[in-house]
């Protein structure tokens, strides 16, 4: 597929494959989303994307009291992509690669 548009100057990519995981690194425990895609014009080219689940704490800008306070804090998991840090353990480029298929894909990351 490929788009004409003058905002737009890259291979278009498609998602082929997601897994999720839980990895374990001494005491901490980090839940992680792979996610896979393929370019639409060459079928042996992909991209990938690394998520974790974290805990953060979170000041809402909306809705606030009359001196412009938060009247709310919450904690929640937010998925963070990691995509950049996982890069440098493997020396592979997450944004361009090339693989036969999705799951060789996959085990490249992995």
């Amino acid at each position: 597929m490929k788009l004409t548009h003058s905002a737009v100057a890259s291979p278009v990519f498609e998602f082929v494959k997601v897994i999720e995981l839980d990895i374990t690194l001494g005491d901490d425990f980090i839940p992680t989303r792979i996610e896979i895609f393929r370019d639409t014009e060459r079928t042996d080219f992909f991209r990938c994307r690394v998520w974790e689940l974290e805990h953060f704490n979170l000041t809402p800008t909306f809705p606030m009291d009359e001196d412009g306070k938060p009247l709310h804090i919450s904690s929640d998991i937010v998925q963070v992509e990691r995509s950049t840090t996982y890069r440098i353990f493997n020396n592979l480029s997450y944004e361009g690669f090339v693989a036969i298929n999705a799951n060789t894909a996959l085990q490249k990351i992995i």
